[in-house]
């Protein structure tokens, strides 16, 4: 007891005030380092949890801002794209124009290059409207040949210029029987041989005759094999040869010029497409008689083919093996026409000038599918047929899905354009433009979606702020009011501090009487 300090009662309440003045000090001061008035949930815990709620509400929809405005890069991107291929389509249309007008101008020298050379048989089958075949080549109307089974005339011209349409075939036993003659297959032995024609096939499966001379033991074949064209000859003269595998891969729905040539004083069989030699073989010896009959289009009295032998042919019905397309310009000759000249006679067609302007094309085109693969964003290709859901809330009640499309050559119908005929020329332009609305709709789409996405981040980022301000309201100190706090509180603590100040004095003059070290009682 002796060491205990006793305080009295006046300097115990100004202590106590001066505390709750430096505590007040502190608090106010926090509020005003942190600029919130409450910053623990002890200040105030209903203001501060209902604080946190709001401000965690605004965090989920920043983070659905932030989805938000990936998607928009996505579409953006997606834009960008189509904007370009738009660009790409135009040129192309442009390209497919200038084709029409300039094919449109030409005229074929074919049949003056192929009369030149005074071939034996010369059918431009322009006549399947009748039954007969004309021959304009040196054998005459003796050669004639005859349309069996209903060959038809065909509905439009192979290449541009023409000059008439070709015989059309529908793969159901129909073809052109070719007279057998001295001049043609019946003498023998011929070691000299040419064979050209110009077709354009519906399909390339199967295996389909575009011309047979012979039969089953001497015979020279032309033929569609599961999409290879071949040239084929066989004989049992003089030893012999054959048969022969020469052959090239070819497409359906395109118009070639093809030749067979044997060579038999330079001891060779070749074959060309479009004026370039795409295969030969070594023959010892001439082909010999082959008196069966002849024919276009499927076969006439049997056919010897690459894959028969050794031996005799099988015995094949006549009409068998019937081609399936058009057929044009066929001409044979017992003598050699020359790499040069069969080059010719295609560059006589407009088909070669068709090449050109569809590689032309191609050159546009075939940037489309770049375009396509490098318009992704962050995974997602709407070009590529991939779609992007953007989510407007937390449980994705309200959501946006922006559906992808293909626009790859092949989903746009490009993927294959020919300008040998009219018609391929006029599905080209008209592909065209389908492919040009096709890009301009899905624009339209994807603007209409960006509108959507745009005009909602601007609503969440009024909510974002909506409600962080209604969460600063809650917790925001008054700058002003706690200003003037913490100056009352150090008016405050000054005025304790001096209040004790004088207590003490107080106490001290009052012991100074009691213990005789006042100046009174001197």
């Amino acid at each position: 007891m002796g060491n205990d300090i006793i305080v009295g009662a006046t300097v115990k309440s100004t202590l106590t005030s001066i505390q709750r003045s430096r505590e007040n000090l502190e608090r106010t001061s926090e509020r005003l380092a942190t600029g919130n008035k409450v910053n623990r949930a002890i200040d105030q815990p209903q203001n501060f949890f209902q604080a946190s709620a709001l401000n965690h509400s605004a965090d989920i929809f920043n983070r659905l801002l932030d989805g938000m405005g990936l998607g928009v890069r996505t579409i953006q991107e997606a834009v960008t794209g189509v904007e370009t291929i738009e660009k790409i389509l135009n040129l192309a249309e442009l390209k497919a124009l200038e084709a029409k007008e300039e094919l449109e101008k030409t005229d074929s020298a074919l049949p003056n290059a192929i009369l030149a050379d005074a071939p034996v048989g010369y059918f431009r089958l322009n006549d399947a409207d009748g039954p007969t075949a004309f021959n304009l080549g040196t054998l005459g109307a003796g050669g004639d040949g005859v349309y069996t089974n209903g060959v038809t005339q065909g509905d439009e011209i192979l290449f541009y210029g023409a000059g008439g349409l070709p015989a059309k075939f529908d793969g159901a036993a129909q073809y052109v029987a070719v007279p057998v003659d001295d001049s043609i297959n019946t003498l023998g032995p011929y070691n000299e041989k040419t064979i050209e024609l110009i077709f354009n096939a519906d399909s390339t499966g199967g295996r389909q005759v575009l011309w047979e001379e012979g039969g089953p033991v001497n015979n020279l074949t032309i033929y569609i094999d599961n999409g290879l064209l071949r040239v084929n000859g066989r004989t049992t003269n003089a030893g012999g040869y054959g048969p022969l595998d020469i052959s090239v891969p070819i497409d359906a729905e395109t118009s070639y010029h093809v030749a067979l040539v044997q060579d038999a004083n330079n001891n060779t069989f070749l074959g060309y497409l479009n004026g370039e030699e795409f295969g030969s073989a070594f023959i010892p010896v001439p082909i010999g008689s082959h008196p069966n009959r002849n024919a276009i289009g499927a076969i006439d009295q049997d056919i010897y083919f690459h894959d028969d032998g050794p031996g005799n042919a099988p015995n094949r019905p006549d009409g068998s093996f019937a081609f399936r397309g058009e057929i044009s310009d066929v001409a044979f000759y017992n003598s050699i026409i020359s790499q040069a000249d069969l080059q010719a006679r295609y560059e006589a067609t407009s088909l070669p000038l068709s090449e050109q302007f569809r590689q032309e094309m191609q050159v546009f085109l075939e940037q489309i599918d770049s375009v396509v693969e490098d318009s992704h964003f962050r995974g997602i290709n709407l070009l590529d047929k991939e779609d992007l859901i953007v989510d407007f809330n937390h449980d994705r009640s309200s959501q946006l899905e922006t559906e992808g499309e293909s626009f790859t050559l092949a989903a746009l119908g490009l993927d294959s354009v020919n300008f040998q005929k009219p018609s391929q020329v006029e599905d080209a332009i008209r592909n065209v433009r389908k492919a040009i609305e096709k890009v301009r709709d899905f624009g339209t789409k994807l603007s209409t979606d960006f509108s959507i996405i745009s005009t909602r981040q601007d609503f969440t980022r009024n909510v974002i702020t909506n409600l962080k301000a209604g969460a600063s309201d809650l917790i925001i100190a008054d700058q002003n009011e706690e200003g003037a706090n913490i100056l009352a509180s150090q008016t405050r603590l000054d005025l304790g501090t001096t209040a004790l100040s004088l207590a003490s004095q107080s106490r001290a003059t009052i012991l100074q009487l009691f213990t005789g070290n006042s100046g009174f009682f001197n």
